[in-house]
């Protein structure tokens, strides 16, 4: 079985002139992180452990459990290889000191050095960087692999940090989303009518209305509860998240429909990678995070087959492996190109890896 599926050629047009589109006062970032407008973030969690007075602390701040490979392999790999170069990271996973919308203020005013933040959250400091979670942009790991290490997206990364001040370090890979149901979803059609839960940012509705669907933004932990209880009928998540939050304990179908490569970005402000840390720093902090972002998408990689291969064994949940993608893909490169301020830059990152 799996999970890379072929990507239908759509015409292709110029690329049109990006425009900057930075958003240089707090209020959109505080209203997306559900804060009072210029409510201080609070960064009291944030202690200084028992280090070597002389060592280089970076602090990394993400919303995934310790037992996410972004903490177990990304983190853990960043960790070990500075640790000869003078450098300690500082992780603080699940959240503790804020959301993503949170944690990227904090890096933008230097009260923090590292944060997660998908690619939609960044979107709001820099339009064009919500790019990445455009549906169907990338259909195997290779390719977002190729496109997110390539020019193309250095070039965008260098126009977020000329606008923002914020510098995307690196990108890793989150994993591939698919949608699970209690019917099978294997074309468009199959979509009309369904509720299916998604994050709260608006590219998610624009991707699932082309689709055909009807999203429904809702919080993570409040999915399992929605699925059991009726309130909506399907959702959508990478297969690691599926297992963690047991959806195939109510969900009959977990549908391959391989809608988003995704991915996330290690953020830090352009002031600390290009001026607090020294030449010989920097040139460590570079490698340890391309290590990490290999380390990364390996153990996400083989979590997603082997979770994958367990339902499977134990007929957990009904693998509905016969989706016609093409289908999907169709409706998303007639429509969303148009729909977006940055449909010239989808279709160029897509043609790159072709």
């Amino acid at each position: 079985m799996t999970l890379t599926v072929p990507l239908r050629p759509a015409d292709r047009s110029p690329r049109r002139g990006r425009t900057a589109r930075a958003l240089t006062t707090a209020l959109s970032v505080l209203a997306l992180a559900g804060c009072a407008l210029m409510e201080p973030v609070d960064t009291s969690a944030i202690e200084a452990n028992e280090v070597d007075p002389d060592a280089r602390v970076i602090r990394f701040a993400h919303p995934y459990e310790p037992t996410h490979p972004v903490q177990t392999c990304g983190v853990a790999t960043l960790t070990e290889e500075l640790a000869d170069d003078g450098i300690v990271i500082e992780s603080y996973p699940s959240a503790q000191i804020g959301s993503e919308a949170e944690t990227t203020e904090q890096v933008a005013t230097g009260g923090l050095e590292l944060a997660v933040v998908g690619p939609s959250f960044l979107g709001v400091w820099y339009k064009d960087a919500e790019v990445l979670d455009g549906a169907y942009i990338f259909t195997s790991v290779d390719q977002f692999d190729e496109a997110t290490t390539g020019p193309i997206l250095a070039e965008l990364y260098d126009e977020v940090a000329e606008e923002t001040g914020l510098r995307v370090t690196s990108t890793w890979y989150y994993g591939t989303r698919h949608m699970t149901s209690n019917v099978p979803i294997t074309t468009p059609e199959d979509l009309q009518g369904l509720k299916i839960r998604t994050p709260d940012a608006p590219l998610y509705l624009t991707n699932f209305a082309i689709m055909g669907g009807n999203a429904t933004p809702m919080a993570l932990s409040e999915a399992y509860l929605g699925l059991q209880q009726g309130a909506i009928d399907a959702q959508e998540n990478p297969i690691p998240t599926i297992a963690a939050q047991n959806f195939q304990e109510v969900q009959e179908y977990i549908n391959l429909t391989a809608h988003s490569v995704q991915g996330i970005h290690i953020l830090a402000s352009d002031q600390f990678v290009n001026e607090a840390l020294s030449d010989e720093e920097r040139t460590a902090f570079e490698a340890a995070l391309e290590d990490a972002r290999v380390a990364t998408r390996d153990c996400i990689v083989e979590q997603e087959e082997a979770i994958l291969a367990e339902w499977e064994a134990e007929g957990a949940i009904t693998i509905n492996d016969e989706v016609d993608v093409d289908a999907f893909q169709q409706q998303i490169a007639d429509e969303l190109p148009n729909q977006v301020p940055w449909g010239d830059l989808y279709l160029e990152i897509q043609e790159s890896v072709q």
